[in-house]
């Protein structure tokens, strides 16, 4: 198994760890005994990120009761229309970061709709090995993240928008002391960020946000895939069905996705998606078993979204709002 994050350049310390990283089967623990849910409570853990690009980002641990969830959101259009003309998803972009302050990596990540009464419109998905993760069972943090929706040779039609804050689910990274003997849960591949807004507008207010959903059907017909291999100029787009496979005695999505090489992680998994409006209804997103797949592109994997899900995107929603 390889991770699906994309490797953009690397110092020679990052030699070693980037092939920790392709090699980093052995982080994976989805049969791991974790702590993520109480009773009628989600536990969300929160990386809150400082003005300081390489800073390492302050953790912290919150309850989301089951109750107060919101299951489902609708596809929103965007204040302003794409600045230029293209073929690409405005929704979706490249995050690119640095794995410890040492390896630059990129991931794929998409603009959602929160729902609030007040949304700011700052939140996107990723998957949540791109945010931190295991190599060996040594944890790593990943720094400097940046997102550029709708990115694509090498331009920026919307600009670049940093990180304020990230939610997971609790469960999906456990260490026995603070950075070692570590494990990573499968079934909790995914990430919540808040950005920082930019002139008093959120990315969502020029790009639209796309709608998500959970609970959905196991099998799905003309889901549209998304992701940015590292070596992509642009955004790689397919549309196939999709099915829920058992792995690891765990359920996942499973697709056909030829070319979804490294980069992909994170990348969105659409119901209804509209070529005219250029959005959709997100299902799921590229990680889970393999952390989304082989390095070879296919097939890919995502989590099957539940009420854990929602609980992530209900807390990053609170602090938005």
């Amino acid at each position: 198994m390889a991770l699906r994050i994309g490797r953009l350049s690397m110092t020679v310390t990052g030699v070693a760890l980037a092939a920790l990283l392709a090699a980093a089967c052995s982080s994976s623990a989805p049969g791991a005994t974790l702590t993520a849910r109480v009773t009628g409570c989600v536990k969300v853990q929160t990386l809150t990120y400082s003005g300081a690009p390489a800073a390492r980002p302050a953790a912290a641990t919150q309850c989301v009761p089951e109750a107060s969830l919101i299951t489902a959101a609708n596809a929103a259009a965007p204040q302003a229309s794409p600045a230029t003309a293209t073929r690409q998803i405005p929704t979706v972009g490249k995050l690119t970061f640095l794995v410890d302050n040492v390896v630059s990596l990129n991931c794929t990540a998409t603009v959602i709709d929160g729902t609030a009464a007040k949304n700011s419109e700052e939140l996107i998905v990723t998957a949540a090995h791109c945010l931190e993760g295991t190599v060996g069972h040594v944890a790593y943090t990943s720094t400097r993240l940046l997102f550029s929706p709708m990115w694509h040779d090498g331009k920026n039609p919307f600009g670049t928008w940093t990180v304020k804050k990230a939610f997971l689910n609790k469960g999906w990274l456990t260490c026995k002391v603070p950075v070692v003997n570590c494990t990573t849960n499968q079934l909790y591949d995914y990430a919540v960020i808040v950005l920082r807004p930019k002139n008093g507008k959120g990315v969502g207010d020029l790009t639209g946000a796309d709608g998500w959903s959970v609970n959905q059907p196991k099998t799905i017909p003309g889901v549209t895939i998304a992701g940015i291999p590292a070596t992509s100029p642009g955004t790689l787009v397919t549309t196939t069905d999709t099915d829920t496979v058992t792995e690891s005695g765990e359920p996942f999505r499973q697709a056909t996705t030829p070319g979804f090489t490294d980069g992909t992680s994170g990348g969105p998994w659409l119901r209804n998606f509209s070529t005219k409006t250029g959005r959709g209804v997100l299902i799921g997103d590229t990680g889970g078993f393999e952390q989304g797949g082989p390095s070879s592109g296919t097939p890919s994997y995502s989590n099957y979204w539940t009420g854990s899900f929602a609980a992530v995107v209900k807390a990053a929603v609170s602090f938005e709002g």
